[in-house]
């Protein structure tokens, strides 16, 4: 006779195993994020209000992030930047981060673990750390790691003359189970639209358009898929 297991232990396997696969495709020791230089193609100048911005996500070997190595039709997959968010209310760079949190936790993306982490994002000259906070296998989700999750992270706050920004990388994965367990791309649009239309619909974080970054790749070696180019701006006034 043949005993099922119970689904609480292949979740325990799968996690045990997760756990060593998950982070282990980031390319690179870590470096010393004081000796980046961006490359001058990788910079979006002067969006209004904000500044130039990093059109990428780096990961901490100061590389442009390629979703853990996922390969999409052999081409490298590029992670963009496609979220930016405006705090005019905060007034110092702690108000502005916990603003932020809380508005993840109420629009249903508060930190979740059992992702990757250590990644940067630049803005206006220089480097800033994820948010949730690097060190915990922490990211932004809207459900746990076992489950197709809409997820990413969030870098800044960057000081400007209207308040502070942060900037983001969001993209929906799925979760396989064999032949090891792995995340596995989905879309980037898909989250991008429903992370601000939860942010809008329950925070004081409102969708107040687009700014087209232009970081959309289509090349025979590398793609960003369903990306479009493009980053939904969301502002708080209060």
């Amino acid at each position: 006779m043949k005993v099922k297991q119970p689904w609480s232990a292949v979740l325990v396997v799968s996690a045990l195993g997760f756990t060593a696969c998950a982070p282990a495709n980031e390319t690179g020791p870590q470096r010393d994020p004081a000796a980046y230089q961006i490359a001058p193609a990788d910079v979006f100048k002067s969006v209004p209000e904000v500044g130039d911005i990093g059109m990428w996500m780096i990961t901490k070997s100061l590389e442009n992030a390629t979703w853990l190595g996922e390969s999409l039709g052999g081409r490298t997959l590029r992670e963009p930047i496609n979220v930016i968010v405006l705090d005019r209310a905060a007034k110092t760079p702690e108000e502005a981060t916990s603003r932020l949190l809380d508005a993840m936790e109420k629009a249903g993306y508060g930190p979740k673990n059992m992702h990757s982490d250590g990644y940067f994002g630049w803005i206006n000259g220089r480097l800033y750390t994820q948010q949730p906070a690097n060190g915990k296998g922490l990211a932004f989700s809207d459900a746990p790691w076992y489950r197709s999750n809409n997820h990413g992270r969030m870098f800044g706050p960057a000081k400007v003359a209207g308040g502070f920004v942060f900037t983001g990388a969001f993209s929906r994965e799925d979760f396989k189970l064999l032949p090891k367990p792995r995340h596995t791309y989905n879309s980037f649009v898909t989250t991008r639209e429903d992370l601000a239309e939860q942010l809008t619909a329950k925070t004081s974080f409102k969708r107040a358009g687009y700014v087209d970054l232009k970081n959309m790749l289509d090349t025979a070696a590398e793609t960003t898929a369903n990306h479009d180019g493009k980053a939904v701006l969301l502002v708080a006034e209060q």
